[in-house]
């Protein structure tokens, strides 16, 4: 009888160190499924945000886009603007009363005033929308790996910053020669067509235009 209980005290003190062991395997991974829950959760709630982003990007990039398209249609009723004003003095010469070409010219600074407006416009909402874009693209960074797909959406985002930035360099030249055409529009208005070249309509055009047909920025892809 004494054999069998001491026995039996033997096999449980063993089971007891075996459960004991058991429970605390248990309990680690325990532990880790609470912890890769929560990373799990976190993983989560940045691709959700970067999708958000994401879209949001694309969003400011469709609206870039059809503020271009606006822009080239000013800019095609400024050229066409101009043509007309060409026309008009290719046909009356310089003998005709000032009040017509002084009422074109009137027409085409306002013309002038109001695309730079519009261009001031459209590089502010460039300049916002390269910060907010820069910094998310830097947030995710921070915590992105190589075949991540946070990684994925900031390389995307990065190539759209590009884009914004080579539509932003685009608008900054083309606001340059709009500057430079109301400068000789107000020494015309001020001195008159004799102070220029020999041919006047052809003088007003070169600075209108400046090159615009060799230096036009495309559309967002």
């Amino acid at each position: 009888m004494d054999e069998i209980i001491t026995r039996w005290a033997a096999d449980l003190s063993k089971y007891q160190k075996e459960f004991q062991a058991q429970a605390e395997q248990v309990a680690s991974w325990d532990r880790a499924l609470v912890e890769n829950s929560d990373k799990v959760r976190q993983l989560y709630s940045k691709t959700f945000q970067a999708e958000r982003d994401a879209a949001e990007v694309e969003r400011q990039l469709t609206m870039m886009e059809e503020n271009q398209q606006e822009l080239d249609s000013y800019l095609d009723r400024y050229e066409k603007e101009i043509d007309n004003l060409m026309k008009m003095h290719g046909v009356s010469g310089k003998n005709e009363s000032l009040r017509g070409p002084d009422q074109e010219r009137e027409r085409t600074y306002k013309l002038a005033e109001k695309l730079q407006d519009r261009l001031n416009e459209l590089n502010k909402d460039l300049t916002e929308m390269i910060e907010e874009i820069n910094s998310t693209s830097q947030t995710l960074s921070k915590t992105g790996k190589p075949d991540d797909p946070l990684t994925k959406v900031v390389r995307v985002l990065n190539t759209q910053l590009s884009q914004l930035q080579l539509i932003d360099s685009g608008a900054s030249q083309l606001q340059e020669k709009i500057a430079k055409a109301q400068r000789e529009t107000q020494r015309v208005g001020a001195n008159g067509w004799n102070g220029l070249g020999s041919d006047p309509s052809a003088d007003f055009m070169n600075s209108m235009r400046g090159g615009r047909s060799t230096q036009r920025f495309g559309g967002v892809s």
